[in-house]
């Protein structure tokens, strides 16, 4: 039985939109008072659409990107109604990294590049990279060990 195991984006990479929408409700209050009536009525639209631009581009990055570490692969799904499927079969991986920024260090979250033959996978965002980079280097080393073999212990 093949294990897939599924991740998405995690909403706390997306802390700087969070952090925006915030700044910018915060200028909008202090804005308010100093606008005239039909000044205000546009302000608050273009602000309001800006707060909400920032909130759901989080969700809509989670509902369009799904990834996949599967006993043989690593996948990658885009799109809702069409879908785009890259796969990196664990014998064509050239290289796997963690990439995590001061924030992501913080917050314990990143983006790990699968980089194959032909295409690269990156995974943005992932909560807990590590764990996931040390699954698809496990899967990696059991597809180049040799069946029946046994790893030996010093």
């Amino acid at each position: 039985m093949e294990e897939r195991l599924k991740y998405k984006t995690s909403r706390i990479s997306f802390i700087f939109n969070y952090f925006l929408a915030i700044l910018v409700f915060i200028l909008f209050l202090l804005l308010l008072p100093y606008l005239t009536f039909s000044w205000s009525i546009f302000v608050y639209y273009l602000l309001f659409l800006i707060i909400l631009a920032l909130i759901l581009e989080p969700e809509a990055e989670r509902v369009l990107r799904e990834y996949f570490i599967t006993n043989a692969e690593v996948i990658k799904i885009e799109g809702i109604l069409t879908k785009k499927r890259i796969s990196i079969p664990y014998q064509s991986v050239a290289d796997v990294r963690v990439i995590k920024g001061i924030v992501g260090r913080i917050f314990n979250y990143g983006n790990i590049m699968v980089k194959g033959v032909k295409d690269d996978i990156i995974m943005k965002g992932i909560k807990n990279p590590e764990q996931a980079y040390n699954l698809i280097n496990k899967k990696i080393e059991s597809m180049k060990r040799p069946k029946g073999k046994e790893v030996e212990s010093e």
